[in-house]
């Protein structure tokens, strides 16, 4: 492993993001911290206190001083370690479940357990849009930058087809009778990935929604997805105990592993050498590709 909380109670970790130049991760746990870690040397570069529940999303935004965090508090935050200041916060309705930003559209997307979007200004934080676009929990989100699109996934079994620029629904994607729990978009976007609360991996083209590949292979929940930048690789971290790879010109998986506990989250380095995990034991797992 990478990286393993030492205070001797380890939280489980629930996300992870990584740098622009890869050189560092950060994470969050079940008990309100987050975690900058140095990837070469698996060291701690900081911790952020201030959230008060399970974090539920982070990401960095143009570097590993700003980050950006959602909870089951009620609050997505905005971090300058090098200002040390109060962060900049942004309130919900019902807790945060899931985040996505757009640094080329300069905007932050946020997803509720009451199924609602939140849209908003990553250099502000102020709030541009709400929609309201489940009617569960949403549980994946995806920015294609180039159509200034957004692809929404929900617990209620359905991903859509969002506008950013008019917030408008441009089509709904996909209806099926169970929860979806994850979602990845190629970074032509061109095609998304489905993790499914059955194990299932659904492919589908976005052009033709009705032509969709299911990719077998996980028996339990697909909690995370995530995509290399060629769009060619689809790493996928399930509560199976198993991180899988699969290739999406094939189709098939090409090899898998298996850790003590189940995986809460996945995300490729940008060189696409190196996956990160996070799992239930508080670990991160760095998995040469």
């Amino acid at each position: 492993f990478l990286f393993r909380q030492n205070n001797g109670i380890s939280s489980p970790l629930t996300c992870i993001s990584v740098g622009p130049k890869g050189k560092f991760v950060v994470c969050g746990n079940a008990a309100s911290s987050i975690f900058v870690v140095d990837t070469g040397n698996g060291k701690l570069k900081e911790t952020i206190l201030g959230h008060t529940d399970k974090i539920s999303g982070v990401s960095f935004v143009h570097n590993r001083f700003h980050v950006l965090s959602c909870s089951w508090d009620t609050t997505t935050r905005f971090w300058d370690s090098k200002e040390k200041g109060d962060p900049l916060v942004l309130k919900h309705g019902s807790e945060v479940k899931t985040l996505t930003i757009s640094q080329t559209l300069e905007k932050g997307v946020t997803g509720s357990r009451d199924g609602e979007l939140k849209i908003f200004s990553l250099s502000t934080m102020k709030n541009l849009r709400n929609i309201p676009a489940h009617i569960s929990d949403i549980s994946g989100l995806a920015i294609l930058d180039d159509d200034a699109k957004l692809v929404t996934s929900s617990w209620d079994g359905e991903c859509k087809l969002w506008n950013l620029t008019t917030y408008e629904l441009e089509k709904e994607i996909i209806k099926k009778k169970e929860r979806i729990r994850a979602l990845a978009a190629t970074p032509d976007g061109l095609k998304i990935a489905l993790g499914m609360h059955s194990g299932k991996i659904l492919l589908i083209d976005l052009e033709n929604p009705s032509e969709t590949t299911q990719m077998v292979g996980h028996t339990d929940i697909v909690e995370s997805l995530s995509i290399d930048t060629t769009g060619e690789r689809l790493v996928s971290g399930s509560w199976d105990r198993t991180i899988r790879l699969w290739s999406l010109n094939s189709n098939k998986e090409i090899s898998s592993g298996n850790l003590l506990t189940g995986i809460t989250a996945v995300a490729w380095d940008p060189k696409n050498e190196v996956v990160y995990s996070t799992d239930f034991s508080g670990a991160i797992t760095s998995w040469r590709i």
